[in-house]
């Protein structure tokens, strides 16, 4: 007797994904956003399925939990299955110095290094740093793990992106103190906030 094995066709993944929430809660309005909450996942925070480590929160440390010794902070909402983008959650300072013009905040991001993660470290662009800003609380930064009150240090500054403005190229995306977006020239001094793309194999992150 033959037997015949057949391929069956199964659909393409879906490409691309929606847009994050905006984290905003409070409606002002019929229609806005705080009462539309348009987006994917359930919450500003929490994702619709597990992420690798069994739970669906959306932002963990390297290990899965909530520690943050090393101030990793793995935003899981980026992740594709393979890859997903972590954030250091304190600024990035050498010798003291905490303000760089544009092109050494390049420069300082490459050069970061911390724990067992000694490369591929960046200055953050300008959706990674959107991407972060929760239009529910006062300073866009200002919650767990990233607020200040929190062991983080990205609320309440001035940080650049390694975005360069296309009309001016002389100048910059930078985050303002409220979480708000707007370009500087280049040759001012910000601060310097730094991600890294992580390699995800079961729980172990490289």
């Amino acid at each position: 007797m033959a037997i015949t094995i057949r391929k069956i066709a199964c659909p393409e993944p879906p490409v691309g994904a929606d847009l994050m929430k905006t984290g905003q809660t409070t409606s002002y309005r019929t229609g806005d956003d705080g009462d539309i909450e348009a987006g994917r996942d359930v919450d500003f925070f929490t994702l619709a399925s597990n992420n690798p480590f069994g739970n669906t929160n959306r932002f963990t440390d390297e290990l899965g939990g909530a520690t943050y010794t090393n101030n990793i902070v793995i935003d899981w909402s980026t992740y594709n299955g393979t890859n997903v983008l972590g954030y250091y959650r304190r600024l990035v300072s050498s010798g003291g110095v905490f303000d760089y013009i544009w092109n050494d905040a390049i420069d300082l991001g490459a050069s970061f290094s911390i724990g067992t993660f000694t490369s591929g470290w960046r200055l953050w662009n300008k959706k990674e740093c959107e991407n972060l800003v929760n239009a529910e609380t006062n300073s866009g930064f200002n919650y767990a793990p990233f607020g200040n009150a929190h062991g983080g240090q990205i609320e309440g500054q001035d940080i650049w992106t390694s975005t360069t403005l296309k009309a001016a190229t002389a100048q910059a995306w930078r985050t303002r103190f409220y979480g708000s977006i707007n370009y500087v020239a280049k040759t001012n001094s910000k601060r310097v906030v730094v991600v890294r793309t992580f390699t995800v194999n079961g729980t172990t992150l490289t």
